[in-house]
């Protein structure tokens, strides 16, 4: 599902992870350039810990910021089903980009954190 350049906001992030606790059948969603913002970011983390049928997310150009590295991270060491993830123009820092790279650890698929 492509929901890139769509203005959602912080809002609107908060919304899509709702839907996503509920969803089970979504495997890819494409959320960049949407500015969802540090709460957008860990809203999305949350339903991430639930969600268990997405395998391809596409957050760039969303200023997730640090936090929101740090909560995608945790959420990666409970959801091993997405095997490819862009996070790539998101302001995440070193430690953020750092904790990331630790929670995707070797479980394959592509993870982008940097421009191509």
């Amino acid at each position: 599902m492509r929901l890139n350049a769509c203005a959602l906001g912080e809002g609107g992030g908060q919304a899509i992870a709702a839907a996503l606790r509920e969803n089970h059948t979504l495997t890819e969603l494409n959320l960049g350039y949407n500015e969802l913002g540090e709460g957008g970011g860990q809203a999305i983390a949350a339903a991430l810990r639930e969600n268990h049928s997405l395998t391809e997310l596409n957050l760039p150009f969303n200023s997730l910021g640090e936090g929101g590295g740090q909560a995608i991270a945790a959420a990666l060491r409970e959801n091993h089903t997405l095997t490819e993830l862009n996070l790539c123009h998101n302001g995440l820092g070193e430690g953020g980009k750092s904790v990331v790279r630790q929670s995707w650890g070797n479980r394959g698929g592509t993870l982008k954190l940097v421009p191509v």
